[in-house]
């Protein structure tokens, strides 16, 4: 498995590469712009953030800091309270709060 650091060290590679390939000032500002994409990437990779109210969706899985769990986001009212379902057992509604919920990523596989 890819470390966080060797991501970054990979990417300072092609990017040491690419510079001494004396590829142009227009190849060169693309390269720059592509690095910081690919590393602004890396960054929330490795190391998540917590998502803002706006970034909650309905049925979208995430990580319940405050409980500990995975939970899928059934609906979201509008008093910002969010009803999970918890582990596909039970649901219960709880108030948004900052730095509470975290992204999972979770593959739709066999999903139209």
């Amino acid at each position: 498995m890819l470390t966080k650091e060797r991501c970054m060290s990979l990417l300072d590679d092609i990017a040491g590469y690419a510079h001494r390939a004396n590829i142009g000032p227009n190849g060169i500002n693309e390269i720059n712009e592509d690095y910081n994409g690919l590393k602004k990437l890396i960054e929330e990779h490795f190391t998540p953030q917590p998502l803002e109210f706006k970034d909650l969706k309905e049925n979208i899985y995430v990580i319940d800091m405050w409980t500990r769990t995975i939970s899928k986001i059934k609906r979201i009212d509008e008093n910002r309270n969010v009803h999970l379902n918890v582990q596909e057992e039970y649901d219960y509604l709880t108030p948004f709060k900052e730095n509470r919920f975290y992204p999972i990523v979770v593959p739709n596989v066999g999903r139209d």
